[in-house]
């Protein structure tokens, strides 16, 4: 049996676009799925695995700029992914996918691809709200400090960050509230403190 030979494998797990995906239940990325030759080898056709009988690289892995289909050791394999196989259910979801992606280079999209909220979302949610404070310390728009804030309360990045944020202002950075806090949480703090100083300031010139 030759590359040319190989099918996707019928065994392969689906998403609702008929894609096959990881075997694994933690992962959900799409593979290459192509069915393994009794020649494979560990190292050319994605044997690692000999509990599965098809090819579990990511989908397009070794292909430029192709993050669906064969991986680059099956480029020959029969092809009956999507509306090709039988468990296609409906491409909205694709097209919706396709909207989001056309402003992203493929690199940021083949990133976003492989983006596993499950295992890495306290991550996520932690990078996004430095994203936000460094929105905010570029451009001094209030509204991307209070989409951090909001981010860190919504996604446990501060535990009660409300409630710590005002004590470490109170407490004009208190030691020990300053000890609960990471270091992304600090500089949140830091302006929390620098703001409510100018705001005493402005006040005390306005009583004079």
């Amino acid at each position: 049996m030759t590359d040319h030979d190989l099918e996707i494998a019928p065994e392969a797990p689906t998403d609702a676009e008929g894609h096959p995906i990881h075997p694994d239940s933690d992962k959900s990325h799409r593979i290459c799925a192509a069915q393994k030759s009794e020649r494979t080898t560990p190292t050319e056709h994605g044997r690692e695995r000999d509990d599965v009988p098809y090819c579990t690289l990511a989908a397009g892995w070794g292909v430029d700029e192709k993050r669906e289909g064969a991986c680059s050791h099956h480029l020959g394999a029969v092809d009956n992914r999507g509306k090709k196989n039988g468990n296609f259910e409906h491409g909205a979801y694709s097209e919706f996918q396709d909207f989001m992606q056309e402003g992203l280079t493929d690199s940021e999209a083949a990133a976003i691809e492989a983006l596993d909220l499950e295992e890495n979302g306290d991550d996520f949610a932690a990078d996004v709200v430095k994203e936000a404070y460094a929105k905010y310390l570029r451009t001094a728009d209030d509204r991307f400090l209070r989409e951090a804030r909001q981010w860190a309360s919504e996604f446990g990045v501060i535990e009660r960050p409300a409630e710590k944020l005002e004590a470490k202002v109170d407490a004009d950075v208190d030691q020990t509230t300053t000890r609960e806090l990471g270091e992304d949480e600090k500089e949140i703090a830091r302006e929390l403190i620098r703001q409510r100083q100018q705001q005493s300031a402005t006040g005390d010139e306005t009583d004079e």
